[in-house]
């Protein structure tokens, strides 16, 4: 019996990316051509104060990875109407993420970004998970690593 940890595909959107205030990271695109989920895990640095939780905290589709082509994901757009409330930043060293946000691939486009623009200057990490696939990956080119084992 196959386990389910070997149907997942992880990317690295963005990785150590250094943002100042006011700035945004916007991530590389996720291709979920085949997944029916994708989570998305957000990590950073702490911030100086907790109220100094980004300004803008939202994933985005598109049918191609033209950055002019993407538009918001209503209910994973961070302060806005149908989205979530941004949570106040971590102000200690913490080893939880800030964010997991879960996309339901019914409906959406293929490609997926995530912006994120804080207000003091931190460091961010964003990882894709794409999950429940159509076809299993039963290779490490189709999960996206160097080398897969189970045991």
């Amino acid at each position: 019996m196959a386990m389910r940890l070997q149907n997942l595909n992880l990317v690295w959107l963005a990785k150590a990316v250094a943002v100042t205030n006011a700035g945004t990271v916007t991530s590389d695109s996720f291709d979920s051509l085949g997944f029916r989920e994708v989570a998305i895990i957000i990590q950073s640095t702490t911030a100086d104060a907790a109220t100094n939780k980004p300004s803008v905290c939202k994933v985005q589709h598109s049918d191609t990875t033209d950055s002019t082509n993407f538009g918001d994901i209503t209910a994973l757009v961070g302060g806005g109407t149908g989205g979530f409330t941004i949570p106040n930043m971590p102000t200690s060293t913490t080893t939880a993420p800030y964010a997991l946000l879960s996309v339901n691939m019914k409906g959406k486009k293929r490609y997926l970004r995530v912006l994120v623009s804080p207000l003091t200057s931190q460091t961010f990490n964003i990882v894709a998970i794409g999950d429940r696939p159509e076809q299993s990956p039963i290779t490490t080119t189709t999960q996206n690593v160097a080398v897969f084992a189970a045991g």
